[in-house]
């Protein structure tokens, strides 16, 4: 596409953003309304353009859009989800219309791109703010499939996380599909070194999301990218913490959410969220100790002790000065030795 060039009737093509594996994404503005408001169009190019091929990736493509529209009109204000406004075919290719969120994504506030790691408070206050976005998603029953640093974004207006690209619609680009429009075998959607095992082999989960944000937080203290960190040859588990300095409770938690084995981690965001609050932002409680019935007597006959000679003491010194000659007013006291 060409810069001016105009989609749907009226999104008009100002700048290209970017090209991936499923389709190209561009941003454009509203001439429809008075303002002409950003918008980001995003094209999914079937990989075939063999009728049965266009036909799947249609029904695909309408499922999915719904499945958008419904995320993007949640009851939560502010939105953490962009709107969809619009769908629609063109030339044998799908486009989406969405939301532009104004703002910055992850990559400029965590390592590599920043070379400053974040501290363990700093990665805390992350993670509750990307899981409370996720938390939105699973109870939609939708998982994202693609979390990473470069589709999360932080909104300008008011600093909230946004959860963007989701994997859902990638899976209109990368279905093959035989003669009779049947899918024949699933590409596995996401990034590599983010999203786990499951859903490498193609059978993603609600914890598959939960991995990916727990090694975006790990990146976040480590300044290393997932692909840099080694796993365990036995147990197959991620081995980070020579890397960064944490309190045992945070990675306790981070290594339950990238647990090699799914049914290892946290199952969702609500459980997640309701674990961090116990075990890492809510403080553990006081412990007091209660003396024993033998310590007890023994304090209460010291205090006791300490008071009867207190008062000895301050009736002995208040007879001595009873005792003592008392000077006259006007009379100067003579000086020892006088």
């Amino acid at each position: 596409m060409i810069t001016g060039q105009i989609l749907g009737g009226h999104y008009q093509i100002e700048k290209f953003l970017g090209k991936g594996g499923f389709g190209e994404t561009y941003l454009a503005r509203d001439t429809h309304l008075p303002d002409r408001p950003y918008r980001i169009v995003k094209k999914l190019k079937p990989q075939s353009n063999q009728p049965f091929v266009l036909q799947a990736a249609k029904i695909l493509f309408e499922r999915e859009a719904q499945v958008l529209y419904k995320l993007g009109e949640p009851s939560e204000v502010p939105r953490q989800i962009p709107k969809l406004f619009a769908h629609f075919e063109e030339n044998q290719e799908f486009y989406l219309v969405q939301e532009y969120i104004e703002g910055h994504d992850l990559t400029e506030e965590i390592p590599p791109q920043n070379r400053n790691k974040l501290s363990e408070p700093e990665v805390t206050q992350l993670l509750r703010e990307i899981l409370e976005a996720l938390e939105i998603v699973h109870k939609q029953n939708i998982i994202h499939r693609d979390i990473k640093p470069a589709n999360i974004r932080r909104r300008s207006s008011d600093g909230k996380i946004v959860l963007i690209d989701f994997g859902a619609v990638k899976q209109i680009a990368t279905k093959p599909t035989n003669q009779q429009g049947t899918v024949t075998f699933t590409l596995p959607i996401g990034t590599p070194g983010y999203m786990p095992d499951e859903q490498e082999k193609g059978y993603p989960n609600f914890s598959s999301d939960i991995h990916a944000v727990g090694m975006l937080a790990i990146q976040a203290l480590t300044g290393l990218l997932p692909q840099q960190l080694p796993r365990d040859p036995n147990s197959l588990e991620i081995i980070w913490q020579n890397q960064a300095s944490v309190s045992a409770e945070l990675a306790a938690f981070l290594n339950k959410m990238v647990a090699y084995n799914s049914a290892k981690r946290y199952q969702n965001a609500t459980e997640a969220l309701s674990a961090m609050t116990i075990t890492i932002i809510s403080p553990p409680p006081t412990t007091v100790k209660v003396a024993n019935p033998q310590n007890l007597l023994l304090i209460y006959l010291s205090v006791f002790l300490t008071a009867i000679i207190g008062i000895s003491l301050g009736l002995f010194i208040h007879s001595s000065l009873n005792n003592t000659a008392p000077n006259i007013p006007g009379t100067p006291q003579k000086p020892d030795n006088w």
